[in-house]
């Protein structure tokens, strides 16, 4: 189980621009949905993903904390808008409020006062977004309402925001709002989450059916009660599995992870691997081509490009302190993670043992970049550093030139519920 820090309410800020209500399209249906701009605006953007019919995915994978404007930004580039073209941003969630609407609907420049950082907001009427939709999807019936699959057929780029995975995974997954998603996939929209909503984006992802689940709970017993991984040992009793939640085929193989510094979850994403890797019982994938990517907060992966040659970047606020613990590196960073070795020991009520079988990269963003607007002077940013996700094996560890770095491979190992290393995380 995981949370997003953007809790606040929004409504100050909605005083002076269009905002709406609408009522479920459904007798029964629970949604709400509310705006800023013009939804009912011409929209001609298309994704810059697609050349004719065929179009690439285009993913935010962010780690939770305060958000990142720039991956905002990022999509909304992939996304094809611009002040000619127009363009429906639509923020969706289980449980929360309509805060990303004035967060997203703002200018270029302007200081996001509604937290203690005084980071940036995304700038979207300048970039040519039209309107931000947030819809609050809270039941299976809500995700099938006409009204809200309507909104989703329209978006010009979908985020989903933090909360509760083990919602999305109850009341989205299966339903008609999952099979909307997974269109907007295809043709190229670009979607994106964070938290908990980046949580859901990977092939396999962690449900937190019972609960969240520690480092040294994953370590020490794999098999753990807390240890729900959709769609390799998940159930629900609101719908029958079929598969996962969706399919990037960029992320194929892959579970993601997030708030990773904040919380210490280097062990448990060694956990996760292991377990859908089949050195383990139960096991789905060949160990070695699974591939854990976890996110520290402030952080943001952008996966973008085909099948066999997708590339993972990185944007990031400035580098808060606040959110590091040792001994990881204090610097903004993503870590991409795999298992070369079956485990030794992976078996129920025991410790995950491997020896010396586990290799990590961190993709890592410089402390701060100049900011282009001093009246925002804490601006996210967009590295030069990058991760090749298709082939673990073409990787270029340096620093670059503007102080970002891919460092590695780091070689881990697990024994008595403990990590082994004493290489910086």
């Amino acid at each position: 189980m995981t949370s997003n820090l953007r809790t606040k309410a929004g409504q100050v800020l909605l005083a002076a621009v269009p905002f709406l209500a609408i009522q479920p399209a459904v007798a029964g249906s629970t949604y709400t949905y509310s705006y800023l701009g013009t939804p009912s605006a011409p929209v001609s953007a298309k994704p810059t993903s697609c050349w004719g019919t065929a179009c690439t995915p285009s993913v935010v994978l962010m780690g939770g904390g305060y958000d990142v404007a720039e991956a905002f930004r990022w999509m909304i580039a992939r996304a094809g808008i611009t002040r000619a073209t127009g363009g429906r941003f639509v923020i969706i969630r289980a449980t929360g409020t309509d805060a990303y609407n004035p967060y997203v609907y703002s200018r270029i420049g302007q200081v996001d006062t509604t937290t203690p950082r005084n980071y940036e907001t995304v700038g979207g009427i300048d970039l040519g977004v039209t309107s931000v939709e947030t819809l609050v999807i809270p039941t299976r019936k809500a995700a099938a309402d006409p009204f809200v699959l309507g909104v989703i057929a329209r978006a010009s780029a979908i985020f989903i925001a933090g909360g509760d995975q083990a919602d999305y995974y109850n009341n989205w997954q299966g339903t008609a709002l999952d099979t909307a998603l997974q269109q907007a996939v295809n043709a190229g929209i670009p979607v994106g989450g964070t938290s908990a909503g980046n949580a859901m984006l990977g092939q396999y992802a962690f449900a937190a059916l019972n609960g969240s689940v520690t480092s040294d709970q994953a370590l020490a017993d794999p098999f753990n009660k807390y240890m729900t991984i959709d769609p390799l040992n998940t159930s629900s009793k609101k719908f029958v599995q079929t598969g996962s939640f969706l399919a990037i085929p960029t992320l194929e193989k892959t579970i993601t992870d997030d708030h990773f510094n904040t919380r210490d979850r280097l062990g448990r994403l060694f956990g996760f691997v292991a377990l859908i890797g089949n050195g383990c019982p139960g096991g789905l994938e060949a160990s070695g081509s699974v591939l854990g990517i976890g996110i520290d907060e402030e952080t943001a992966v952008l996966v973008s490009g085909p099948r066999g040659s997708a590339r993972a970047q990185l944007v990031a606020n400035p580098y808060n302190a606040e959110n590091t613990t040792a001994p990881y590196t204090p610097q903004n960073s993503a870590y991409f993670a795999r298992i070369v070795r079956a485990p030794s020991q992976c078996a129920a009520r025991l410790p995950l043992n491997d020896n010396s079988g586990i290799q990590v990269y961190r993709l890592s963003a410089q402390p701060a970049q100049p900011s282009p607007y001093p009246a925002a002077p804490l601006y996210s940013f967009k590295v030069q550093a990058a991760f090749n996700l298709s082939d673990w094996t073409q990787q270029s560890a340096q620093t670059f030139g503007d102080g970002s770095s891919l460092n590695g491979p780091y070689v881990y190992g697990t024994a008595n519920g403990a990590v082994l290393g004493t290489q910086v995380r």
